[in-house]
C-alpha cells in the first residue's frame, strides 16, 4: 500500500480533482486587473484652430487602470462547484477501491509462495523417500528378488518428481517476483514468507452478504454520486437561460495635465442573457437529461453486478471450504494406507509396485492439500474483498 504504483497513480489523480475543485471555488472570488500604459510622443499633438493650434494633451502621458468585477449571480457557476466537488469525493472512492485491489492481488500472490514453498517441501520429502525406495530396490534386484520392470518404474517416478521439484522451484521464484512486483519493490529481490495468515469469512445468510457488499463497496458510493453529478449538469444546463449579473468597479488615473480630474472612479452593473444560441441551450438541457438517466441505470447495473459477484463469490468460498476438507481426509487416508503398505512390504506381503503408488498417492494428496488450503484462503481473501471489508475487518 505504501509502494504500489497504481495507488500512487489513484493518488495523483485524486489530488488533480482536489486542485480542479479548488479552482471551481476561484469562480466566486472577485477578478482584479491592474494595467499601466506609457505613451510617448516624438512631437506633442495640437490641433488646428484657425490661423494658430493648441495642445490637447501632453506629449509624454501615464495611464493606469484597475478594474475588479464580481459575480452577483451565476447559478452555473454554484453547480459547476458543486459537480468538481462530487468529482473530488469519486476520485478518493476509485482510490478507496484500488487499494482494495492491491490488498487481494498481494494476499493471493503471498498465499500463492506459501501453497508453491509447501508443495517444494513435499516434493523434496517425496524424493528422499524415492532414492531411499530406488536404492533398495536395486539391492533387492541384485538379489533377483523383485523384477527388472518394478527397478525401472521406481527410477521414472524419481526422475519424475525431480522434474516436478525443479518445476516448483522455478514457479517459486516467478510468483515471488510477481508478488516483490505488486508491492512496488525490485522484481529481483528475494524475501522470506512468514507463515499462512488465517482468513475466515463470517458464517451468515446469502442476503446478509449481499447487503454488506451493497453498502460498503465503493462501486456503488461512486455510482450514487454519478448520478448527482449528472443532477448538476441538468441544473447548470437550466441556469443557461438565466441572466448573469455581475457588479463591476474601476479606477483610473492619467497623467495627463490636459484632464481636469487625474483620477476617476467607475462602478455599476452589468447583465448578459443569452437570447437565442441557436437552441444549443435547449439541446444541452436535453442531453443533461439524458446522461442523468444514463447514469440511473448504470448504478442498477452496478446493483446486479455487484450482487451476481456476491453469489460466485460464496459459491467458490463454499467449494473451497468442502474441498479442503475432503482433502485433509483424503491425505490423512493416504499417509495411514502408506504406513500399513510399508510395514506389508517389509513383511513380504505386497509388492514393490503396491509401495511406489503408495509413495506416489501419498505425495499426490499432501502437494493437493496444500493448493487446496491456498484456494481457501484465497477464495476467502476474494469474499472479503466483494463485500468491501477489505482493510476494514
Amino acid at each position: 500500500l505504501e509502494n504500489n504504483l497504481d495507488i500512487k497513480v489513484a493518488e495523483i489523480k485524486g489530488r488533480l480533482a482536489t486542485i480542479d475543485r479548488k479552482i471551481a471555488f476561484s469562480y466566486f472570488l472577485p477578478y482584479v486587473d491592474a494595467q499601466v500604459t506609457r505613451v510617448n510622443n516624438d512631437e506633442q499633438q495640437l490641433m488646428k484652430f484657425g490661423s494658430g493650434a493648441f495642445a490637447m494633451a501632453d506629449q509624454n502621458i501615464t495611464q493606469a487602470v484597475m478594474s475588479a468585477q464580481f459575480a452577483v449571480f451565476n447559478p452555473q457557476t454554484w453547480f459547476l462547484y458543486s459537480a468538481y466537488k462530487k468529482g473530488e469525493d469519486i476520485h478518493g472512492l476509485v482510490t478507496e477501491r484500488v487499494r482494495q485491489a492491491i490488498r487481494l492481488q498481494v494476499t493471493a500472490l503471498y498465499m500463492a509462495c506459501l501453497s508453491q514453498e509447501t508443495s517444494g517441501k513435499a516434493l523434496t520429502a517425496s524424493i528422499e523417500q524415492a532414492r531411499a525406495l530406488v536404492k533398495q530396490m536395486e539391492a533387492f534386484h541384485r538379489e533377483g528378488l523383485i523384477l527388472k520392470s518394478d527397478l525401472d518404474a521406481a527410477k521414472v517416478y524419481l526422475i519424475s518428481q525431480e522434474n516436478n521439484l525443479l518445476n516448483n522451484q522455478r514457479l517459486q521464484k516467478s510468483t515471488k517476483a510477481e508478488l516483490m512486483e505488486a508491492m512496488g519493490l525490485s522484481p529481483l529481490a528475494d524475501i522470506t514468507l512468514k507463515g499462512a495468515p488465517s482468513l475466515e469469512v463470517a458464517d451468515e445468510e446469502l442476503i446478509g452478504q449481499i447487503y454488506k457488499a451493497l453498502i460498503n463497496r465503493p462501486e456503488m458510493k461512486i455510482s450514487d454520486r454519478n448520478i448527482a453529478v449528472r443532477e448538476d449538469a441538468v441544473k447548470i444546463a437550466i441556469a443557461g437561460f438565466f441572466p448573469v449579473v455581475g457588479l463591476f468597479t474601476e479606477y483610473t488615473y492619467n497623467s495627463n495635465s490636459h484632464y481636469v480630474y487625474e483620477n476617476i472612479w467607475s462602478y455599476g452593473v452589468s447583465g448578459v442573457l443569452t437570447v437565442f444560441d441557436g437552441f444549443a441551450n435547449i439541446q444541452e438541457y436535453k442531453a443533461a437529461k439524458q446522461e442523468r438517466e444514463q447514469a440511473m441505470v448504470e448504478r442498477e447495473q452496478q446493483c446486479l453486478k455487484i450482487m451476481l459477484e456476491v453469489i460466485k463469490a460464496r459459491d467458490l468460498l463454499d467449494k473451497a471450504k468442502d474441498m479442503k476438507n475432503l482433502l485433509s481426509k483424503e491425505a490423512e487416508a493416504s499417509a495411514e494406507a502408506l504406513r500399513e503398505i510399508q510395514a506389508q512390504w517389509e513383511e513380504g506381503l505386497v509388492t514393490s509396485s503396491d509401495r511406489l503408488k503408495a509413495v506416489s498417492r501419498n505425495a499426490a494428496a499432501e502437494a493437493n492439500l496444500a493448493l487446496a488450503d491456498y484456494q481457501y484462503q484465497v477464495a476467502a481473501a476474494s469474499m472479503i474483498d466483494i463485500m468491501g471489508l477489505s482493510g476494514k475487518e
